[in-house]
């Protein structure tokens, strides 16, 4: 191509979907993300294709035929900007022709605007993504101010279990305080009783308060991390 690349950019994606298999051998053909083939000059570009690809792909999800297709569209934009920036620094193009540098450069600018359109139609532009970040920085800690709350609360419920289970302690103690040995007995209030009922009642009761707090606070960490 050592003429103007005078051609729209749609008449250029054509040609890089070409269909013509009699030609095909004289191409590197690769496939795009919506099972469209790429008809490309070389296997630099190739491989510049299926790594841009790859890259997409893992950052962003892409649910219907449409973002596909819309990704093809980009994804061909930007290989025939990549491959105006080759030649532009090569000073010639892949055989070595020269061309019109100014004229090289104006339809790079014009396919790299629509790159940007695209990219802002497809949310997946620079504006987009810092906006993206700021939105799930924002309930991120949003979130973690919930389960700061959340903490809080178990701290109170266990201030209370505690607070509970010692006036009950308190008065066996006191029980025991006032009775002999015979009233102890009937009354279960012993020291083996009131062992018992600390190794038996209050472990397990204030443990399982704090296990169900655990539990949910290995869910929300794992959410939040």
């Amino acid at each position: 191509m050592s003429d103007q690349p005078d051609q729209p950019t749609d008449d250029e994606l054509l040609a890089l979907l070409g269909e013509d298999e009699a030609t095909e051998d004289a191409f590197v053909v690769v496939e795009g993300s919506s099972g469209s083939r790429f008809h490309l000059l070389n296997m630099e570009e190739g491989r510049w294709f299926e790594m841009s690809l790859e890259r997409y792909t893992e950052q962003y999800h892409f649910d219907n035929i449409a973002d596909l297709q819309d990704l093809d569209r980009l994804l061909g934009l930007e290989l025939l900007s990549y491959r105006y920036a080759n030649w532009l620094l090569r000073e010639a193009d892949y055989d070595g022709n020269p061309f019109d540098d100014k004229a090289i450069r104006e339809h790079k600018d014009k396919i790299d605007k629509e790159i940007r359109g695209i990219k802002q139609h497809m949310g997946i532009g620079r504006k987009a993504r810092v906006e993206s970040e700021s939105q799930s920085v924002s309930d991120y800690l949003q979130d973690l101010l919930g389960r700061a709350g959340e903490f809080g609360v178990h701290r109170d419920d266990q201030n209370a279990k505690i607070l509970n289970l010692f006036m009950e302690l308190k008065k066996l103690v006191g029980l025991y305080q006032r009775t002999d040995e015979e009233e102890r007995k009937e009354l279960e209030v012993g020291l083996d009783d009131i062992f018992k009922w600390i190794v038996e009642i209050a472990i397990p009761e204030f443990d399982a308060l704090d296990d169900h707090f655990r539990e949910n606070q290995r869910m929300w960490i794992k959410d939040i991390a």
